[in-house]
């Protein structure tokens, strides 16, 4: 057991790292935001601004998802749920992940990583103005797949953890502010 608890611990690490690293894309993003609206109303607007501001968000909100699953932020219904004991929840939990979340999120793998493939094979731009190549861009879908579906492991082996011992394994801690570099 003492494994699998130490699997599931560098997958958290792995996601909180990744998840902490990933945020500092906000800053590039705001700066070129302040940038195009600056020379927007000093000289004329520029062609890469809202193409630029828009991939660093897209890459900034899908590479997140790791920690998001991490810290337990993502949607849930929980008008029954909330009610169930915690050996109930796990149960839910075990299978809903076994059977729809890592199926269905290797599936979306590897349809993305065909789509970010084709997009390299053919050095796709995007059809803006400024047409920058998409599939770097593309690229970031199937790695963030990748890093959910490692939380996604890391959660069904807290709640297995928890099936077994009567000890919630799930406890989710926010991230202190200090260490959020």
């Amino acid at each position: 057991m003492k494994h699998i608890d130490r699997i599931a611990k560098v997958i958290d690490a792995i996601s909180l790292w990744s998840g902490k690293a990933i945020s500092w894309l906000i800053i590039p993003m705001a700066a070129v935001l302040v940038w195009e609206v600056f020379i927007r109303y000093t000289y004329k607007p520029t062609l890469w601004a809202v193409d630029m501001a828009t991939m660093l968000y897209g890459a900034h909100f899908f590479l997140a998802g790791a920690m998001t699953l991490y810290l337990g932020k993502h949607i849930r219904t929980d008008f029954f749920y909330g009610k169930w004991s915690m050996k109930t929840q796990c149960w839910v939990d075990a299978i809903c992940y076994l059977f729809l979340f890592l199926p269905g999120m290797v599936l979306f793998i590897w349809l993305s990583w065909d789509f970010f493939a084709e997009s390299w094979d053919l050095k796709e731009e995007l059809m803006t103005t400024w047409r920058p190549p998409a599939y770097p861009y593309k690229l970031v879908i199937p790695v963030s797949g990748a890093l959910i579906v490692l939380q996604g492991i890391s959660e069904l082996i807290k709640c297995i953890q928890t099936i077994v011992t009567g000890v919630d394994h799930r406890l989710k801690q926010d991230v202190p502010s200090h260490e959020a570099t």
